[in-house]
């Protein structure tokens, strides 16, 4: 029941999280709930029971509507150019969480500031700028919200702007990180940047070859400080301190030694949480710990099951926010695996009489299960696996895991240790070379499952474990019928004679994806920022694309070298199979654009010039037909203007994606009497008032228009010209910036469109069929 009632807890913290409830309603109903139970506590047990679980449900969703928020400050003015004081009281590789001192208005509000410059915990930092509210991200589905997950952790403001100056943090703590970390960096031991991730937390340094190999091989969590390390950092306390109290026959005769070594551990997880950073995955995992040395205590731990529950129940009444957190996600479930492994076949372990083969059998074991356990969560959240991973952990966790991870802890304790250190760093490099030895088998990208395939992939594993019991079976029997109706449906609806183009939200820059009839796939352009190394393919499009079951793209079309088109194409490229990679016949000397052409060669994608006049028969009822750029198109002309310029036809149905170009162009089009009519129109150069004149729009004619642009309406656009001239002209207009992705749905016959933010409506084409 105490499982039940946690899983409620759980399911009204998602349901709050994703589809919130009036506070007031859910205190209402909970009102009722409670009241309820003594009325029917004698005449039906079930009805208690489901009410108690209802309760616990609207416990959850309570629990998140009264994450404290900083609403007060949504009234005051943006200004660019303020001087914000603070103290850090979270940090990250990339970002910070800040505490707001000055000015005095802001006194009190935590906001997020990205900088990759080191900042502690506890420093005192002065930035040059604006304090705004967060704002989403990418209004995709299928991509996290940033803002989302930060206003479930109560932080509802972003810091932008200049660091100016930054102040160490005077706590003891802190003294005692630094000193650690200079320790460990002046000992002149091998990789010292992987033994400072181990112990004090500090990324910053850890190289990125490095990382990469450990994601790749499934063994980067060796790295994470969370309850692997803090549970070593307890075990060897609590094994020391059990074998001194056993001396006395009296306490290991009463199984006292057990009892006093698991309450004077408690200290040790504690302080290295501190020493950690006290990060909250670092605090997550403590409170595991001690809530298991607590069950030691009091001899409870004969039920690991409701031990890990209460862990869970703590956690998320401190933070819960973590349930979406992917290290929350993956502790809980390898745990949950690997105590349902060890239930159901350690009787069977037990029976091996070969000592050598009682210790490796479960820790072979135990990591498949966990392996199992966790795979579709690591697909979900990282996009890959790797399938060898039990054989990679095998050696990452004994050689990284326990022997440097605790030779680190003890040489960081003074310079005269450091040989210590330096054994530590010898036994990272046997690891470093082993797994580049082993690096092989990583499977990326992997379409990414949906929750409902997540369950059932869930029950279906579950049943196995316990195929023996009738519910079990008939679980199984029930769960058969929906997987297949499910892969029917996906089938479906990749499958089908209709036409779906969707206008991703990538910022300020471009990127269409046109899902065909018989499974067909085209995305025209790739989105990027200038001046940042924000990967947008990685970021945006990757997850985006898997979420539709996309691993191969027909073509990827390049409309221009800018990089708000082609920025987030080469990460495309690599992770997907791309069979035409496409452009225009136009080629400036932009660096970024040869590397993209040498990154289609490199994966095998035949590389496609179209221009003015060609037409291409892309899928079953859908054409393209290219009206710009012409052949005599030069090098030194504007960039802009050399957008490839896309006439799309399905069914009774024209899409003009235009590009980049300008009113010089479209005069162009038009006075050659080219076929510009079109039902939806992608308004060119992000509704720039040197793009979509009025003439154009009046020989286009369109029904529809969308504005692909940054939120904000950064760098001007789209301009209130242009959007003046829609308006007169009685042009429906949907934009990136305000819709999110917007999707237009075309059977051949009608014409709809739906948005992220809920906006639907159809086109009408009545006057425009066969045109």
């Amino acid at each position: 029941m105490f499982v039940g009632s946690v899983l409620a807890f759980i399911l009204g913290i998602y349901a709050q999280a994703v589809n919130p409830l009036p506070t007031p309603l859910t205190l209402s109903l909970l009102t009722c709930s409670l009241a309820l139970i003594p009325i029917l506590l004698r005449r039906g047990r079930i009805a208690v029971l489901c009410l108690i679980l209802l309760g616990f449900s609207l416990v959850g969703s309570l629990r998140v509507a009264l994450v404290p928020r900083d609403d007060a400050f949504v009234s005051i003015p943006e200004r660019r150019n303020d001087l914000y004081g603070g103290t850090v009281i979270e940090s990250s590789a990339t970002m910070t969480t800040v505490r707001l001192s000055s000015p005095a208005l802001c006194r009190g509000i935590r906001a997020v500031f990205v900088s990759d410059v080191p900042m502690p915990i506890n420093t005192e930092i002065r930035v040059v700028g604006l304090l705004r509210e967060l704002r989403p991200s990418f209004k995709n589905p299928s991509v996290g919200s940033w803002k989302w997950l930060k206003r479930l952790e109560g932080i509802g403001y972003e810091l932008k702007g200049r660091l100016v100056s930054m102040t160490a943090g005077t706590s003891l703590v802190e003294g005692f990180r630094g000193y650690f970390k200079k320790t460990i960096e002046q000992s002149g031991a091998r990789h010292t940047d992987v033994l400072t991730t181990l112990t004090v937390g500090d990324r910053t340094s850890l190289d990125q070859g490095k990382n990469d190999l450990f994601i790749r091989t499934g063994t980067s969590h060796v790295l994470a400080i969370s309850g692997f390390n803090v549970g070593i950092v307890s075990g060897f306390f609590f094994f020391f301190l059990k074998i001194l109290f056993s001396l006395r026959p009296s306490f290991r005769l009463s199984g006292r030694h057990t009892r006093y070594a698991a309450l004077v551990t408690m200290p040790f997880p504690f302080a290295f949480m501190f020493v950690a950073g006290a990060g909250v995955s670092v605090i997550r995992a403590t409170i595991m710990i001690l809530l298991y040395m607590v069950s030691l205590f009091f001899e409870r731990a004969r039920h690991p099951i409701n031990t890990m529950t209460l862990s869970a129940l703590v956690i998320l009444l401190i933070y819960p926010h973590s349930l979406f957190a992917p290290s929350f996600q993956l502790t809980f479930l390898s745990l949950i695996f690997i105590m349902v492994f060890l239930e159901n076949w350690y009787p069977m372990i037990g029976k091996i009489k070969w000592r050598l083969a009682k210790w490796t059998v479960p820790a072979i074991s135990s990591t498949v299960a966990a392996t199992l356990g966790t795979a579709p969560v690591v697909i979900y959240h990282f996009y890959g696996i790797n399938p060898l991973t039990v054989f990679h952990n095998l050696v990452a966790v004994p050689l990284i895991g326990v022997a440097a991870t605790s030779l680190s802890l003890v040489g960081m304790l003074h310079s005269v240790l450091a040989p210590v250190l330096w054994i530590a760093g010898w036994v990272t490099e046997v690891n470093i070379q082993v797994l580049k030895a082993l690096d092989f088998g990583y499977i990326f990208p992997i379409i990414r499952p949906t929750l409902a395939e997540i369950l059932i992939y869930y029950v279906l594993l579950l049943s196995l474990f316990y195929i023996r019991r009738k519910a079990a079976v008939a679980v199984l029997i029930v769960s058969l019928p929906i997987l297949i109706v499910t892969a029917a449906f996906t089938f479906s609806a990749r499958f089908n004679h209709d036409m779906r183009m969707s206008f991703l939200d990538v910022g300020g820059g471009d990127s269409i994806l046109i899902e065909a009839p018989e499974g067909v796939r085209v995305l025209v352009d790739g989105g990027g920022f200038h001046g940042t190394d924000f990967d947008v393919g990685e970021k945006v499009l990757t997850p985006l694309l898997l979420a539709r079951k996309i691993r191969t793209l027909d073509y990827v079309v390049a409309t221009h070298p800018h990089t708000d088109h082609i920025g987030g194409l080469s990460a495309v490229l690599r992770n997907f199979r791309v069979k035409h990679f496409v452009t225009g016949n136009v080629f400036p000397e932009y660096p970024e654009f040869g590397s993209l052409i040498d990154t289609a060669v490199r994966n095998g994608s035949t590389i496609d010039i179209w221009k003015r006049g060609d037409s291409q028969r892309l899928a079953p009822g859908l054409s393209a037909l290219t009206l710009s750029p012409p052949v005599s198109r030069r090098m030194e002309d504007d960039v802009n203007n050399g957008s490839l310029v896309l006439l799309l036809r399905h069914g009774s149905h024209t899409f003009l994606l235009t590009g980049d170009i300008k009113e010089e162009l479209e005069d162009e089009l038009i006075i050659l009497g080219l076929p510009v009519k079109a039902h939806v129109l992608k308004a060119a150069h992000h509704g720039s008032r040197f793009s979509s004149s009025l003439p154009s729009l009046l020989a286009i004619r369109p029904e529809l228009a969308v504005i692909t642009s940054g939120p904000g309406a950064s760098r001007g656009l789209p301009s209130e010209e242009t959007l003046g001239r829609f308006q007169r002209l009685r042009i429906p207009v949907l934009r990136t910036d305000q819709q999110g992705l917007i999707e237009v749905r075309s059977d051949g016959k009608s014409l709809t469109y739906r948005a992220f933010n809920g906006t639907t409506g159809a086109v009408n084409t009545l006057n425009r069929g066969g045109e």
